[in-house]
């Protein structure tokens, strides 16, 4: 697992920031967002936030070949659209 600090001498910013990238991270579908944790800053009175980050892996057995795109054609009817029949065809002898 990856972790992420993010480090501002204002722990207003720091955090909003924080908050920020965590958002952007959450709606992403390629990573999920672990542990978050807000540490004080000794030295100058601010703040590191300290994020764990997951990379979701493909499956090597799923890859991208399996995927399945459709097409619509303008110059088709699309389906569920009621057809008129044909007429009938009449039938000749010796015909099957």
């Amino acid at each position: 697992m990856s972790s992420l600090r993010i480090m501002d001498s204002d722990p207003g910013k720091a955090r909003r920031t924080a908050d920020a990238v965590q958002r952007a991270l959450e709606a992403s579908g390629e990573v999920v967002v672990g542990n978050v944790s807000v540490v004080p800053n000794r030295r100058d009175g601010g703040a590191r936030v300290f994020m764990e980050v997951l990379l979701l892996e493909v499956p090597a057995a799923a890859g991208n070949d399996d995927q399945e795109v459709t097409v619509e054609r303008a110059d088709r009817p699309r389906p569920g659209l009621s057809r008129r029949a044909l007429p009938r065809g009449q039938r000749r002898e010796g015909s099957a």
